[in-house]
């Protein structure tokens, strides 16, 4: 594992991420730790008669949520210390569903000194599938500790 530290980001250093294949177990075990369990996300009939979804679908945040896991293999874990800071300016583009692949496109967008411990990093992560189409996008913000003084 690298020790990188906040001084060490640059702004438009981009990261590509391993692919994960969304399952239907993701999909379900999701509902079974969050409750979400709209049609949507459940009901083939349903979705049959909506103008969005051709089947049930991904929720939204379980996409986010592995999007947030490549940006931690790819950039967090590399860090010497951050916290996760929050998520800006999610949109959720395109449905994602059973059997289909995701991918991260990683860049940072802007690095800030926040105090003489911490930086604030802003990271923006788009989630592409298989197809080549843009399903979700999301701005990470994370603190990155900065080096320490000699």
């Amino acid at each position: 594992m690298k020790q990188l530290y906040f001084e060490d980001l640059v702004v438009g250093t981009e990261y590509t991420s391993r692919g994960r294949t969304i399952t239907d177990a993701d999909i379900r075990l999701f509902i079974g730790a969050t409750g979400d369990d709209h049609p949507h996300h459940t009901d083939a009939e349903y979705c049959k008669n909506h103008p969005v979804f051709e089947r049930p679908c991904a929720q939204g945040v379980l996409v986010l949520s592995v999007s947030d896991t490549f940006f931690a293999y790819e950039i967090g874990f590399n860090l010497a210390h951050s916290l996760n800071y929050g998520h800006d300016k999610i949109r959720y583009l395109q449905p994602v569903y059973d059997g289909d692949t995701v991918h991260s496109v990683m860049r940072i967008a802007a690095c800030e000194p926040k105090d003489a411990t911490w930086g604030r990093v802003v990271v923006e992560c788009n989630v592409i599938n298989q197809k080549g189409q843009l399903v979700l996008v999301n701005h990470q913000v994370i603190l990155a500790g900065r080096r320490p003084s000699a």
